[in-house]
């Protein structure tokens, strides 16, 4: 029963993620192009670092969230009412800290902005711009803790409607006043107004779902210095994450300029896009393996990571060889030749998506087995190289150097250490297998490139059905390695057995 009702809860999560991103993607790729066709490639570029500066001053937030949730499920499991008002309490009084301290901080960053900000032409109304942008990071925390205790109860999908149904009134009424009036000002207020009534929104409904958490409860002390150590390391991996996906539009901007953001941001919009959609899955099972991690069934465990592991693999390979074969046709098609970067980029940011992707089923079970603890200085060691790296080779290569710093530095700690520690820590048996599948996964993903490219080079022209063919011919010819490659190994079985599971249960969900 227990085990029917996590399928239940993943399935639920994936289908409203799923719908959500689908949603969300096409709202996306008609707002980008109307900001592009409205503002161009400098406000683009603007937009791309402001966003990446305020990511790095929510560092402020210092992992309370994810400790936050970590810290939810066995109350939840147990239904301790007095222990989760009591986390929310304190949630809050941190949230609200954070909220002042991140607006603070900005505020003091505004003269230093023609440091980071280089471009052409003058930009007028930077500050009040940056202000904007300041806002709606700064205000978000002061009501969204409570989306955590709807997510830790594996009902994620609430808070992907709620959030879709804001997100589509913002983002039309955001495409409709760069349409009339190409109002730089305007669209951000109305960003900020999204987040807030988003934010206000969702915590209206965990209230009435959750009840109980008005009531004034207080941590007692041992239960407040166990959070603290959890946040400790979760804040390192807040860090470290932070420097690694937002140091390239930082060093793009200061050392090439703020128009090459604007440029390289179209394409990370699709790979964010596509990063987005497939994490759904892992998003959807993260509370999952959580509760799975309170039985301590080793065996379940690894099975099931062995699982997550496989199928990041078919879904990062196939849009990794579609980015190398397709984007120059997503960008000519989208919004013009003039935005396409050459071949050696789009590697470069494909290696980067593959990695990141790959890193996914290892994420869920860090966050939610406690693994944290014991792999977090290597992800210091990993934002450090990162810095040094994308200064050196972006010196050196311009961006290419920059954006092919961060995988690197990835592959050199994280990708392998933190494996390595779960099966040593949580496992307790050798990590020699999941080594073994990834060389393995590696030489299927450069066939798959090599044969897709050899084949679909041989269609020319740019046009939406040279695409279409391109794209179905490109999927089949993956598809078709993949099974060949894994058919006898049993994480394709048990992908398939899976698969077949979901479908079961969404049949009888549909027929009830």
């Amino acid at each position: 029963m227990e085990q029917r009702s996590r399928l239940y809860n993943s399935l639920r999560n994936m289908f409203f993620g799923a719908g959500n991103q689908i949603a969300v993607l096409i709202l996306q790729f008609i707002s980008r192009t109307v900001f592009i066709k409205t503002l161009g490639a400098e406000y683009l570029g603007i937009n791309g670092l402001f966003t990446n500066v305020l990511t790095v001053l929510s560092l402020a937030e210092l992992g309370f969230g994810n400790a936050i949730i970590y810290s939810m499920y066995k109350p939840l499991a147990k239904k301790d009412e007095r222990k989760l008002a009591a986390l929310m309490q304190f949630y809050k009084k941190i949230y609200n800290i954070i909220g002042i301290i991140i607006f603070i901080i900005g505020l003091i960053l505004i003269p230093f902005l023609d440091v980071l900000v280089k471009t052409d032409s003058q930009i007028p109304n930077l500050t009040l711009y940056f202000i904007l942008f300041l806002a709606n990071t700064s205000f978000s925390y002061f009501f969204a803790y409570k989306s955590s205790i709807i997510n830790a109860d594996q009902k994620m999908y609430l808070v992907k409607l709620y959030t879709l149904i804001f997100n589509i009134i913002q983002t039309i009424l955001q495409i409709i006043i760069l349409l009339l009036t190409h109002n730089y000002i305007l669209y951000l207020i109305l960003q900020l107004l999204g987040t807030l009534g988003t934010n206000i929104y969702i915590a209206y409904k965990a209230n009435k779902m959750y009840p109980f958490i008005k009531k004034n409860e207080e941590l007692r002390k041992k239960e407040k210095f166990v959070l603290f150590q959890n946040v400790k390391s979760m804040f390192i991996f807040k860090f470290s994450n932070v420097i690694l996906n937002s140091t390239p539009n930082i060093v793009i901007s200061a050392m090439i300029g703020t128009i090459w953001v604007g440029y390289y941001s179209n394409y990370n919009m699709i790979t964010n896009c596509i990063n987005t959609a497939i994490s759904i899955i892992f998003n959807a099972v993260t509370a999952s393996v959580g509760n799975l991690h309170t039985e301590n069934n080793r065996d379940k465990q690894v099975n099931v990571f062995s699982l997550l592991n496989f199928m990041a693999f078919v879904l990062f390979s196939i849009f990794s060889v579609g980015l190398i074969v397709l984007s120059k046709d997503v960008i000519e098609l989208w919004i013009g030749k003039e935005y396409i970067l050459n071949n050696s980029i789009v590697i470069a940011i494909v290696i980067s998506f593959y990695i990141n992707g790959m890193l996914n089923p290892m994420w869920v079970f860090r966050d939610t087995t406690g693994l944290f603890r014991d792999v977090k200085y290597i992800s210091i060691f990993t934002a450090i190289l990162n810095i040094i790296l994308s200064i050196l080779l972006g010196l050196k290569l311009g961006l290419l150097g920059i954006l092919i710093a961060t995988p690197i530095a990835k592959l050199l700690t994280i990708f392998w250490y933190q494996p390595y520690m779960l099966y040593k820590k949580i496992f307790q048996r050798s990590s020699r297998r999941y080594f073994t599948m990834q060389f393995k996964f590696l030489i299927v993903l450069l066939l798959m490139i090599f044969v897709s490219e050899t084949i679909i080079n041989q269609i020319h022209g740019v046009s939406m059905l040279n695409f279409i063919i391109k794209g179905i011919l490109m999927v089949a010819i993956c598809s078709i390695i993949i099974i060949i490659a894994f058919y006898k190994d049993e994480s394709f079985k048990n992908a398939i057995d899976y698969v077949k599971k979901l479908l079961g249960k969404l049949k009888n969900k549909i027929k009830v």
